[in-house]
Formats: C-alpha cells, sequence, structure tokens
C-alpha cells in the first residue's frame, strides 16, 4: 500500500516515491542536463537515490510527477519551518520527452495548491541556477518572485553561474492559479480536491 495522498493536476498525478522509481530517478538525477541545473556535485548512485528519498521523507513530501501512468520526474516540500508556515520545494523532469510541454507548471501548480490549501502554508521558497531559463519562467508563472540572486555561486561547464532565490505566498499563488484557469481573483477553484 503507497503512504501519503495522490494529487491530481490537470495533466499530471503526483504520487509518493516508491522503491521501485529508484531506477527512473537514478537515471534522471545522472542526465547530463538534470546534473547542470540541478547542481549536482557527483555521480548519482543506486544506493545515493535511496539515501535521498529516505531523508526526503524524513524532512517532507516527495513525489513522483506521474504522466499517464508513466512517472517523468520528481516534485516535493522539504525544510518546512511550522512556527513560520514555511517550506522549500524542489522540482525536476527527468524524461527530455516531457520537457517545454507544460507538465512542470502543472506539477508546480498542483502540488501549491495542496501546500496552501491543506497545509495552510504562509510561504513557499526555492532556489535554482540563474541559467535555467525554463525553470525560472515556470516558476514565475506559478506566482514565485525573484527574491534575490547570489553572484557566481556554482562553477558550472567551465563559468560560474548565479542562484536565484525565490519565493511564493498565497496570495501570490491565488493569483496566478486564477490566471491559470481564467478566474477572477477571489473565484473558488472549480477542480475537485484532493
Amino acid at each position: 500500500m503507497r503512504e501519503g495522498p495522490f494529487l491530481r493536476g490537470v495533466k499530471v498525478v503526483l504520487r509518493p516515491v516508491e522503491e521501485g522509481d529508484y531506477a527512473l530517478i537514478h537515471r534522471w538525477m545522472n542526465h547530463p542536463e538534470v546534473w547542470h541545473y540541478m547542481d549536482y556535485e557527483r555521480p548519482v548512485s543506486l544506493a545515493d537515490v535511496a539515501d535521498d528519498v529516505e531523508q526526503s521523507r524524513a524532512e517532507g513530501q516527495p513525489f513522483t510527477i506521474v504522466v499517464d501512468g508513466r512517472p517523468i520526474g520528481r516534485i516535493g516540500l522539504n525544510r518546512f519551518r511550522p512556527r513560520d508556515r514555511i517550506c522549500g520545494f524542489y522540482l525536476y523532469i527527468g524524461e527530455p520527452a516531457f520537457w517545454g510541454k507544460g507538465f512542470a507548471q502543472d506539477a508546480v501548480m498542483t502540488l501549491l495548491g495542496f501546500a496552501f490549501d491543506r497545509w495552510d502554508l504562509f510561504q513557499v521558497e526555492l532556489w535554482t541556477l540563474g541559467d535555467n531559463d525554463r525553470a525560472l519562467g515556470t516558476y514565475e508563472r506559478c506566482g514565485f518572485v525573484e527574491e534575490g540572486r547570489l553572484r557566481d555561486r556554482s562553477w558550472k561547464d567551465g563559468r560560474w553561474v548565479d542562484n536565484v532565490m525565490m519565493s511564493v505566498n498565497r496570495e501570490e499563488f491565488e493569483r496566478a492559479r486564477g490566471g491559470r484557469l481564467g478566474l477572477p481573483e477571489g473565484a473558488d477553484d472549480p477542480r475537485p480536491t484532493p
């Protein structure tokens, strides 16, 4: 039996990470483009994947992104600060055939809806590399706002790359959700909740 909720978006389903996902996660994490943008420092083994998933479960909630029954990536929340009602966020689409087709945006909006509606969070925060234009655009469309830029923080492919810090609060997310669904600000979301 799987633990945790299944979250349904428009295009994706988010389900808890399962041990059967480890080989896929291993392949995804070692893909050159995922490797670059997730800012990994060394190749990842299957044992590293198992450790990473266990740590992700201990400090948050990891999900596998699924499209039509096919796992395509990971997403999750971590680094919870209950007093402040803030947590961290991470995402990657590991299957190149699914890049640039709106699956990441749907996954982000689905998980943010769960975070704000079910956990009553105040804010969700993340960091990404400054050269990750595709992710930056996705996050902005989901309501994230750039809070800061740490110059020259990661050495990637023979050059320094900035780290970009972003966050989204409930109000910013609601504006993005309303715009995505074509709803006026403050209108209820007609989609069923998980």
